[in-house]
């Protein structure tokens, strides 16, 4: 009873929170020195445990229930996955693991790592460790994978281990351009260049994307997607030209984009409402949870998603070049 407690008051607070935390379960995975992957649950994953889980490498799945504590303060818990998954083809050099709740779809999770293509992350190497971790920021939050140097090194959902970005701006004539804002991972400015025109971020090891637009056209300037390595650092020069009034007084007001509702069954339309805007709606851009585009639409009042699958959303509404604003939904099957 406890743990069906547990479950329902703790789901309770997703679905009625104005920005829903999808509990995580892998905390982190790595090869052993005999080359047996180790598979490391997390305490949010105490909020499952008793369901029947399903793991897959791509080719080899099992289907079972894995006998894990109900308590968050029992995790972190390891298990040897080869010991359940003898067939199980996985290496440090590359692999796709899955993991599915039976009922419980939003929990699903899966990562790609290898030397190249559509992955998550690069090769292991060495005593390296790839976990999951959430980033919060302006009231939204996702998942991502990243690296760690060492599974020691994770501690809930979080490494010590970490990659430097340093971006400088400045304007054609070489001073330093000031309050620049970046977009890291996101559709929202993440930081901004301080008055000596530096930005400087301490991130995680993990798939990045890294934005800045040309204030005033909202042209891009940088765009650079990379998949940045434990002690990596990362330099950019950005050359930004000179703003003048007229140019700030042109750029798109802030509007305020509103979804009703924002917990969605597929075939279900959603409302999107314009709070206090006197600009011409432009195009929707459709994110999943890990930052990729899943698509562009034309502006409607009222909108279709496409066949999505469980899990987390973000919907932007853009014109031009320029961001105007995004919310966030959860599809349910």
């Amino acid at each position: 009873m406890r743990k069906i407690f547990l479950l329902t008051l703790f789901l309770g607070a997703v679905l009625l929170s104005a920005n829903p935390l999808i509990p995580m379960a892998i905390q982190q995975f790595w090869f052993d020195e005999s080359g047996d992957l180790m598979l490391q649950f997390g305490f949010e994953n105490a909020y499952m445990a008793g369901h029947n889980v399903n793991i897959s490498d791509g080719a080899h799945t099992i289907d079972q229930e894995l006998e894990l504590p109900d308590d968050p303060q029992d995790y972190p818990v390891t298990i040897n996955l080869n010991t359940l998954m003898p067939d199980l083809s996985l290496s440090p050099e590359s692999g796709f693991l899955q993991l599915q709740f039976q009922d419980y779809s939003l929990a699903n999770e899966e990562v790609r790592w290898g030397p190249g293509g559509d992955v998550d992350l690069t090769s292991l190497i060495a005593t390296q460790s790839i976990y999951q971790a959430r980033l919060n920021y302006g009231g939204d939050s996702y998942e991502l994978w990243a690296k760690s140097d060492h599974p020691d090194l994770v501690t809930n959902y979080d490494s010590s281990t970490r990659s430097t970005i340093l971006i400088y701006t400045m304007y054609s004539d070489g001073t330093p351009a000031p309050d620049v804002p970046l977009y890291y991972r996101s559709w929202q400015p993440w930081a901004h260049s301080n008055d000596e025109g530096k930005i400087e971020l301490s991130v995680h090891s993990a798939k990045t994307n890294l934005r800045i637009f040309q204030p005033g056209t909202q042209e891009l300037v940088l765009d650079e997607t990379f998949i940045a390595e434990p002690a990596g650092c990362y330099v950019y020069n950005v050359t930004i030209a000179p703003v003048s009034n007229q140019d700030l007084h042109q750029q798109i007001p802030r509007v305020t984009l509103t979804l009703s509702p924002n917990v969605l069954k597929p075939g279900q339309k959603v409302r999107l409402d314009l709070d206090k805007s006197e600009t011409s709606p432009g195009k929707l851009r459709l994110f999943d949870v890990k930052g990729r585009i899943v698509g562009e639409y034309p502006f409607t009042e009222s909108w279709q998603p496409p066949k999505l699958g469980s899990g987390v959303y973000f919907l932007q509404l853009v014109q031009g070049d320029k961001a105007l604003d995004s919310a966030r939904f959860i599809m349910l099957k």
